[in-house]
């Protein structure tokens, strides 16, 4: 009789736990985001729905730049991703790409093969610091898993200008 009572009891508590630990990290990471926003003056509203995505916008020294948290499916599992994007006032126009893994794509023309090898260095240099880096004709983007380190908005502020001094530098 009393195992009866106690299966249903630890499986209620478990839910309830987990319940309080998803509305615990979506307040953390809007507290962070919201203090982000006002030292960068960007723009940022959290959702009502702790399962949308949180975007944060602005520039920085002329760089239009978001932050974004988003939780991607992966079947029966799921992450959620902080990603750090800064575009380029112009596109590049050279159909390059450096993919997730850091491997150079390009359209093998002129133009696609010395922007690799420009910047193939500078790129390598980051890739430690600026985990699954992706660059394109458009932007710069450091896409990290969200782990405790960047509930600390100091830790955000950092990546962003981080991710914003590479742009700077890509030729």
């Amino acid at each position: 009789m009393l195992r009866v009572l106690i299966v249903p009891l630890i499986s209620i508590i478990f839910i309830l736990g987990i319940i309080w630990l998803i509305k615990n990290s979506n307040k953390r990471i809007n507290e962070a985001l919201i203090k982000v926003s006002e030292d960068l003056d960007f723009l940022y509203s959290p959702p009502k729905n702790i399962f949308k995505k949180k975007i944060t916008t602005g520039i920085i020294d002329g760089y239009k730049c978001e932050i974004i948290v988003y939780t991607q499916s992966h079947g029966k599992s799921s992450t959620t991703y902080i990603s750090f994007f800064t575009y380029f006032p112009d596109s590049l126009n050279m159909g390059i790409k450096i993919n997730w893994r850091g491997e150079f794509e390009g359209d093998d023309d002129y133009l696609a093969n010395l922007f690799i090898e420009r910047n193939r260095d500078l790129v390598e240099s980051q890739k430690k610091k600026l985990r699954r880096l992706k660059i394109t004709d458009t932007y710069v983007n450091s896409r990290k898993i969200l782990f405790k380190k960047y509930f600390n908005p100091v830790e955000i502020l950092k990546t962003m200008h981080e991710v914003v001094d590479l742009t700077k530098k890509i030729k």
